[in-house]
């Protein structure tokens, strides 16, 4: 993780190229189709959201997206000739701290390869620091899991496709661990001091913001790093 000084500067960097662009504002929590946190029998919890439409975006800027979210950009909110910031903080300035793919080659989230993830949800709350598995990563779906003792305890999947008002969007996380009776003793007695209805609220707002920014920069930078490579190529 970054440094206090150093982080502080990043998210500084992301939040003023946002606010010479004029995009500063996150979506409300409002603008969502619907949210849902449920608890099932066995313990296993679920957080569903089916986000507003992420205008000007297309699957395939969104696939790119995850695949370089580790890169940095110059943009400054006007052009490309300020100093480098990153994509991540990008996309929330206040909460996301740091993504470290643990492949040298890898920009981004890699099927078959693990990424680490650190932010905290809504400011101050829910601190949240856990190294990810890329299971799903194409023009349709992003998933990944997180394990914990060897088990697999959180499973976040991203369905994204074209609808008449942009790209429809929806993320669910589920956690909890689906082995007979071991299983539903973890997920009502530890898991909810880990991952609590509480967690599952504050992960819904923090993800209708960084999902609503989506609209705001991907397509922006998709076009020009796009760009700047078919020139080179």
């Amino acid at each position: 993780m970054a440094a206090p000084d150093s982080l502080r500067e990043a998210r500084l960097l992301a939040r003023n190229a946002l606010a010479r662009a004029g995009k500063l504002a996150f979506k409300p929590v409002s603008s969502a189709k619907w949210c849902d946190v449920q608890r099932s029998w066995t313990g296993n919890l679920y957080v569903r959201i089916e986000h507003d439409a992420v205008r000007g975006c297309t699957p395939a800027m969104m696939r790119w997206w995850f695949e370089n979210i580790g890169r940095t950009t110059t943009w400054d909110g006007e052009g490309f000739d300020g100093p480098e910031v990153s994509f991540y903080h990008l996309w929330h300035h206040r909460d996301h701290e740091a993504i470290v793919p643990t492949s040298a080659e890898s920009t981004g989230f890699t099927v078959g390869t693990y990424c680490r993830i650190m932010e905290q949800f809504n400011d101050f709350h829910e601190k949240i620091g856990v190294q990810t598995f890329t299971d799903v990563l194409d023009d349709q779906e992003f998933t990944f899991t997180v394990k914990k003792w060897g088990l697999s305890v959180v499973r976040i999947v991203h369905l994204y496709s074209i609808d008449d008002m942009g790209m429809r969007f929806y993320a669910e996380t589920q956690v909890g661990v689906d082995i007979p009776v071991l299983g539903w003793l973890i997920n009502w007695t530890v898991l909810p001091f880990i991952y609590s209805k509480s967690t599952a609220e504050n992960w819904i707002r923090h993800n209708i913001e960084e999902t609503g920014r989506s609209e705001d920069i991907i397509p922006l930078l998709y076009h020009h790093y796009n760009r700047t490579n078919n020139r080179r190529n």
